[in-house]
């Protein structure tokens, strides 16, 4: 049931992205809706279903953002590799550490699209537009992250009462 609430989110979080945010190009600086549900997923949710979650929303988010593909499943199986065990080995507040991780995370969007265009243009280049873009979206990330992070919690706390009638998925 689990692994239906979180295809159903992750689907309303791709109509978002592909839909809305392009209507306004300078002001989100194609922040990554997703970022955060796959962080959140990461660092507090059981591994049961998550992984085919996080499959299906990359390759929904390639192929409907038009993107190279691939892309996205690999940003977002980076993230899970890399901060799957973060909550044992970093002490921080939940939401510190989910904004911390969502930072980085964005990091390493951008650092595998940087990879991407290079293979794919044989040249590297770097211009001041796409620092701007990076910030922009790094800003995001700290902005909405706290936020984001207390309604994610919320969100499927309420969906794991429903479910399993008040226990948690992952104490």
């Amino acid at each position: 049931m689990h692994f239906l609430v979180y295809i159903i989110f992750s689907v309303l979080l791709i109509s978002i992205q592909t839909t809305l945010l392009p209507a306004f190009p300078r002001l989100f600086a194609q922040y990554d809706l997703l970022i955060p549900f796959v962080v959140y997923l990461t660092l507090f949710r059981s591994s049961i279903g998550m992984l085919p979650v996080i499959l299906i929303s990359g390759c929904l988010m390639g192929l409907l953002s038009g993107g190279t593909f691939g892309v996205y499943v690999a940003t977002y199986i980076l993230t899970l590799i890399c901060f799957r065990n973060a909550t044992v080995y970093f002490h921080f507040k939940n939401s510190i550490l989910f904004q911390i991780v969502i930072i980085l995370s964005v990091l390493i969007e951008n650092i595998i699209f940087a990879i991407v265009i290079s293979f794919q243009t044989l040249t590297v280049k770097f211009s001041l537009y796409d620092g701007s873009i990076l910030v922009t979206q790094v800003i995001w990330a700290l902005i909405s992250s706290p936020l984001v992070y207390f309604m994610l919690d919320y969100l499927f706390n309420g969906i794991d009462k429903l479910i399993t009638g008040g226990l948690r998925e992952r104490g």
